[in-house]
């Protein structure tokens, strides 16, 4: 007899009146079913760890803040992943019936399923979700907007007034199956794309979306952070036509991010992906060199664009220091507390254009996305070893333990393994 249970990795919603303490358990919890007609049900083939989670596995303040309004005793927690469809709605099947109309050019398989029908007959037909599951490969945008508030209506839905997001207010994909908003799905064509690769689409979109902020042709880019997102702006930035790429970071001795760990693992990779100079401003007469290097690469400019990917807070004064009068900071990383800014020093009289980078543009980043791996940044993610790590589910303490040392820059983790 099939189980009604299936292994997922939770963390227990914190509460005002005790600790919350730090790490995940992995728990058999209630196979979902939909309850929803609007509802889509997938299993996931691969998910991915990604900063976020790390951040609640070390119980983050800023997290703990974003969670406590959460109603369920616990919470699965990610949103990164690849999987296939298995069930939906009535609501549901017809969106779904209308992205296989999309899709289906140049398929003889999918052509011929479809024939002349319509979208409502062919969302009525029984093996529309073996089609589905059989041809693609699916993940989805995992902030979940209200489609009614201000921001939704004129087109803004990555900063919707509402922004539910799965693995962290609702039931994520760290588990065998997982739930979300038909509306929300992406689809890819068997092959179109590394199941690896669609598995951490989300953070590629991360980075994209900062990309997407500011025109890089021609560009001299200075990014902040050499972790997952900075690595990503790196090459997204290079393939969208920076003329010259300083890249930074910050070691922690005593910690997995030692100097020789970060020059062997991130600033190699990230001179893979398109970097011109790499610097460990932790070292102070590194963060000099970074200073004197942009003055000397820019004619004593500065900088067009600052990305900060890191969210520490010396990297913000490395920002204002590099970037040229009239440049732009994009603003990925999630400092914790307060920062000071001299905004007429540092912004006013130095005609500074700031952005902050929340999620993905819906679904704008997800086609740019699609165009960059396709054009060749899925290759290069590969052939840089960026993936270190591919584990069974129950083994997520050992890929969060990878990351924590060092070791680790995607992992993977795959439920059915």
């Amino acid at each position: 007899m099939e189980s009604n249970t299936m292994k997922a990795v939770i963390k227990e919603t914190p509460r005002p009146d005790r600790e919350w303490k730090k790490g995940l358990a992995l728990a058999e919890v209630p196979i979902p079913e939909i309850t929803n007609p609007t509802e889509v049900k997938i299993e996931v083939i691969a998910t991915a760890i990604c900063g976020t989670d790390v951040g609640i596995y070390n119980s983050k303040q800023s997290l703990k803040d974003e969670m406590i309004s959460n109603s369920a005793p616990y919470v699965i927690i990610g949103h990164e992943f690849a999987g296939r469809i298995v069930d939906a709605g009535d609501v549901a099947r017809r969106h779904l019936a209308g992205l296989l109309f999309e899709r289906a050019s140049n398929d003889k398989v999918l052509l011929d399923f479809v024939g002349k029908r319509s979208v409502d007959e062919l969302a009525k037909d029984v093996d529309l979700i073996s089609v589905l599951n059989e041809n693609f490969i699916v993940s989805a945008e995992m902030h979940i907007t209200c489609g009614r508030c201000h921001q939704c209506r004129i087109g803004q839905r990555h900063v919707c007034q509402n922004t539910r997001i799965k693995g962290i207010h609702e039931d994520g994909a760290f588990t065998r199956f997982v739930k979300v908003p038909a509306e929300n799905i992406v689809l890819f064509k068997n092959g179109e794309l590394p199941v690896e690769i669609i598995a951490f689409m989300d953070a590629v979109g991360n980075a994209v979306h900062t990309a997407q902020s500011v025109n890089l042709m021609g560009q001299t880019v200075a990014i902040l952070g050499c972790g997952v997102q900075g690595l990503m702006a790196t090459a997204i930035a290079k393939m969208s036509g920076a003329s010259k790429i300083f890249v930074t970071d910050a070691s922690k001795p005593g910690t997995g991010a030692t100097h020789e760990k970060i020059v062997e693992k991130r600033f190699s990779m990230a001179k893979k992906f398109g970097a011109d100079f790499c610097f460990d401003v932790a070292i102070p007469e590194e963060r000099e060199k970074f200073i004197k290097t942009v003055k000397a690469e820019t004619q004593g400019t500065g900088v067009d664009v600052v990305f900060e990917m890191s969210g520490n807070y010396k990297a913000y004064q490395d920002a204002f220091e590099v970037i040229r009068m009239g440049g732009t900071i994009s603003l990925l990383g999630l400092p914790e507390g307060d920062v000071n800014i001299d905004f007429s020093k540092n912004v006013i009289f130095k005609g500074i254009t700031i952005h902050g980078i929340i999620g993905r543009r819906v679904f704008e980043t997800w086609e740019v996305m699609r165009s960059l791996l396709r054009a060749g940044l899925a290759d290069k993610i590969l052939e840089a070893g960026f993936i270190t790590h591919q584990l069974p589910l129950e083994k997520f303490e050992e890929g969060f333990e990878a990351i924590r040392n060092g070791d680790g820059l995607k992992v993977i983790l795959k439920p059915g393994s």
